[in-house]
């Protein structure tokens, strides 16, 4: 087992506050949505609503510009960068003054320079962390838990003091922190080799001179694992996981206040899946390092998978709770898991390109689960359907 580096320390405390500036702020759209609807009042609330869709998913559906910037150059360059993306969108937004410009300024933009910092911090831990991966990534993804604590009620400061266009220009200078964070993700001697391996390729081919570098790889062979079944199995699991994630974060307020429970108790219910999700994705990360890591994946899907089934009889504020913090315990530390396993299946080697199309499908499983939940919803008259749903695919997963 190879020793970590001191240097190791100072990245991870990096990617932690990189991902809590810069990748958490998807956490302020409801706050941020609510002010759009006063800003325009005259568009339609979901022509907004998908505003704000869109911008949560992007982190994962833009995740493949991460990757190229790794693959291109290196995990530093992609991190500072994002950071600068971000601030360009968010100044954007606060200029205009045609609400549909803003799916490209907001959505688009500001949601690309989240993707490429979430890509870009996760890769370079898997470089400096190589046998304490989930250790390293749940530390610094338990950055994302406590901004479920932190933006919304920021951002709503923000607007109340500053304005809907003061609050896009700070949370932007925000977001720009990623720059000064990824600066102190200096390359590994790993990634320099491997840049060194793709010029030798690419001056191979351009020169007579042949490459004497006995390794070296295109491409084509980068790809290769889209073939594998393990990998094929590891998308559809993450599709149907954002899925039930996005599921169950849209319709369970609505659904407590259905059952009884006042706004207030409802939102503390959510805020509290936020506390043991941050709990959830440091324990997970040390546990991975004991268990096989597919094995904690796989069951714990399996258990939130039955305990939603069971969410119609949890009728009393102590039930109601009890789910909301097995919810942040079994579901918060499954990105902790989702990249570790991304490493085991693909290796270290592939993992960039891996992790943009992974990123793909579970913005695409966030972006369609809330719509297909809704035509259960709608079928049966009953929210609860929507919930079981979201569970059968817990149960599908494990």
């Amino acid at each position: 087992m190879s020793k970590i580096k001191p240097w190791a320390w100072v990245v991870l405390a990096a990617s932690f506050l990189a991902l809590f500036f810069n990748s958490s702020l998807n956490y302020s759209v409801g706050v941020l949505h609510i002010a759009l609807l006063e800003r325009f009042p005259e568009e339609e609330v979901t022509t907004i609503s998908w505003l704000g869709a869109l911008f949560s998913s992007m982190f994962a559906l833009a995740g493949w510009t991460g990757s190229i910037l790794v693959s291109t150059f290196n995990a530093r360059v992609c991190v500072m960068l994002s950071g600068l993306v971000t601030l360009i969108g968010f100044v954007l937004s606060s200029l205009v003054v045609n609400m549909k410009y803003l799916f490209i300024t907001y959505s688009l933009i500001a949601g690309t320079g989240q993707a490429m910092c979430y890509s870009g911090t996760l890769i370079t831990l898997g470089y400096y962390f190589k046998e304490k991966t989930g250790m390293a990534s749940g530390i610094a993804l338990s950055g994302c838990g406590l901004c479920t604590f932190v933006f919304p009620p920021l951002s709503q400061f923000l607007i109340e003091t500053y304005g809907l266009d003061g609050a896009f220009l700070l949370l932007g200078a925000l977001g720009f922190q990623a720059s000064v964070c990824g600066a102190l993700m200096r390359p590994t001697e790993y990634e320099i080799r491997t840049n060194r391996k793709l010029c030798c390729n690419k001056n191979s081919n351009s020169v007579s001179k042949p490459c004497n570098n006995p390794n070296k790889r295109n491409w084509r062979d980068k790809l290769k694992f889209c073939k594998s079944l393990p990998f094929f199995v590891f998308l559809i699991s993450s599709v149907s996981f954002n899925m039930a994630q996005s599921t169950v974060y849209l319709f369970l307020p609505d659904y407590f206040v259905h059952l009884g429970s006042s706004p207030q108790e409802a939102a503390f219910a959510i805020s509290l899946a936020g506390i043991t999700g941050i709990l959830s994705r440091v324990l997970v990360g040390f546990l991975v390092t004991l268990v096989d890591t597919a094995l904690v994946y796989g069951s714990s899907f399996g258990i939130f998978g039955v305990i939603t089934v069971f969410l119609k009889y949890m009728t009393t504020l102590g039930s109601k709770l009890t789910y909301t913090s097995l919810f942040g315990i079994y579901m918060g530390g499954c990105w902790t898991l989702h990249y570790t396993l991304l490493v085991d299946i693909v290796g270290l080697y592939d993992v960039s390109a891996a992790l943009g199309i992974s990123m793909m499908a579970c913005g695409g499983g966030y972006l369609i689960g809330p719509p297909i939940a809704e035509m259960f919803v709608l079928e049966f008259g009953d929210y609860y359907y929507a919930f079981a749903f979201t569970g059968q695919f817990g149960i599908y997963i494990f």
